[in-house]
C-alpha cells in the first residue's frame, strides 16, 4: 500500500513513517498543504493521512480541494484537535476517518486496514 503522510511536526512524521514502513507500507511524507496537493495529484496513493495544522494551506482547504479537483483517494485526518465540530469539519471537508493525538500506533494501522 502506497501511502502519502502530510504532516508538519518532524518528529511525529518520521514516527508514523517510520511505523508504517515497518509493516511494509511504501510511504511518501511531505511537510504543507500544499505538497500535499501537489503530490496527491501527481502519483497514485491507496491513501493520504493528512494532518489539519499545516503551514500555507491547512489540511481541511487541502483536503476539499482534492475532492474538488477530483482525487478520491480515501483521507485519515490525523490531528490534535478532538472537538465534536473540529470532527465534523474534518468528514465534510470529504475525509473519510478521523484520528486524534495523540494516538497509538496500533490504532492507526487498525484503521489504515479497514
Amino acid at each position: 500500500m502506497h501511502v502519502l503522510l502530510v504532516e508538519d511536526e518532524h518528529k511525529i512524521s518520521a514516527y508514523v513513517k517510520r511505523g508504517l514502513e515497518e509493516c511494509g507500507y511504501a510511504v511518501d511524507a511531505v511537510f504543507t498543504g500544499k505538497d500535499a496537493i501537489d503530490w496527491a495529484l501527481s502519483a497514485n496513493y491507496d491513501l493520504i493521512v493528512l494532518d489539519i495544522m499545516l503551514p500555507n494551506i491547512d489540511g481541511l482547504t487541502a483536503c476539499r480541494e482534492l475532492r474538488q479537483r477530483g482525487n478520491r483517494t480515501p483521507v485519515l485526518m490525523l490531528t490534535a484537535r478532538d472537538a465534536v465540530d473540529d470532527r465534523v469539519n474534518g468528514l465534510d471537508a470529504g475525509a473519510d476517518d478521523y484520528l486524534v493525538k495523540p494516538f497509538a500506533m496500533k490504532e492507526l494501522l487498525a484503521r489504515l486496514r479497514a
